[in-house]
């Protein structure tokens, strides 16, 4: 039921409901809006557009505070965990005994030690040459020549076991190089008699440990002095091939292959005798033929 009422001037006028005066006021044209109505609206604006500014500026993090705060927590962290080992260093000099190593440690010593690693890695150590000691106190060192044969992972057993040994030995530098089938190994390594390692420490291999690689990620260790198998491209090309490497990211993929040559390049859409490389990413070297077959190799096989 309408209600009409009588105005100032004594003409009757209906009152709208709520929702219809509403939507009247709204259907009014902007050049009839009033000044107050415009500065309402204008406000009204202003403040959405701030808050949507404001919103995409903190989730942005154009002002850097949410980076400077996960650096600040990331350096807590690191001074925390540092200032625990601290804390630890007087007891674990406490529970080091050093009754297992001589007093006057000479180069015989480290002769002694590198010679009996060496034996238990399955490695044949050629030649060990000990150097003058350089430094004094804890930073006393002496350089070791060393140079032998084996093969990659009994190399590589060798370097880890470095660290089990009563002295601090480091490897300074090492080259490696296929030589026939074994393997040469030149190393020049820095001993420092002075500072024993704490024993029963753990020294859980890399390639054991479970916290060194991303449980969901597959673990290949590829041996890269493997002796090369070559086998020709194709029918109608008689190069011989071998893949070494591969490199690969979002925009590019290049593959290293080993010829008897030397070494070459591979990418996308480059001739190979008869076939064309099609694809290069981080699992394979992908060959299409002319006849329109695909194959695919891999680092653990040679092109058939």
């Amino acid at each position: 039921m309408n209600t009409t009422t009588v105005g100032r001037i004594g003409v009757p006028f209906k009152r709208l409901p709520l929702g219809d005066a509403i939507a009247e006021r709204l259907r009014v044209p902007l050049e009839a809006w009033s000044a107050r109505r415009r500065c309402l609206v204008a406000l009204s604006i202003a403040v959405a557009v701030f808050a949507l500014g404001a919103n995409a500026w903190i989730a942005a993090d154009m002002s850097g505070a949410q980076t400077s705060s996960e650096a600040l927590s990331v350096a807590q962290r690191k001074l925390s965990e540092a200032q625990a080992a601290v804390a630890q260093l007087p007891a674990l000099r406490r529970a080091t005994p050093v009754a297992h190593v001589p007093a006057g440690w000479t180069s015989a010593d480290d002769v002694r030690v590198i010679s009996q690693l060496a034996a238990r890695s399955d490695v044949t150590l050629l030649k060990i040459e000990p150097g003058a000691v350089a430094g004094g106190g804890l930073d006393a060192m002496r350089p070791l020549h060393v140079t032998a044969q084996a093969d990659f992972d009994h190399a590589v057993d060798f370097l880890e076991g470095l660290s089990s040994l009563p002295v601090l030995v480091v490897p300074d530098e090492l080259t490696l190089k296929r030589q026939g089938a074994a393997l040469s190994m030149s190393a020049t390594l820095h001993s420092f008699n002075a500072i024993h390692p704490v024993p029963n420490a753990a020294r859980s291999s890399v390639r054991n440990d479970p916290d060194a690689f991303d449980p969901d990620e597959e673990i290949v260790f590829y041996d890269p002095f493997q002796p090369p198998t070559f086998a020709p491209a194709s029918e109608d090309a008689p190069a011989s091939m071998r893949l070494v490497g591969l490199l690969a990211d979002r925009m590019r993929g290049l593959a290293l292959i080993e010829t008897g040559d030397g070494a070459e390049t591979l990418e996308s859409g480059q001739q190979w005798g008869d076939e064309r490389v099609t694809h290069v990413d981080a699992d394979a070297l992908t060959f299409a033929k002319r006849d329109g077959s695909m194959h695919s190799l891999t680092l653990a096989e040679a092109v058939e």
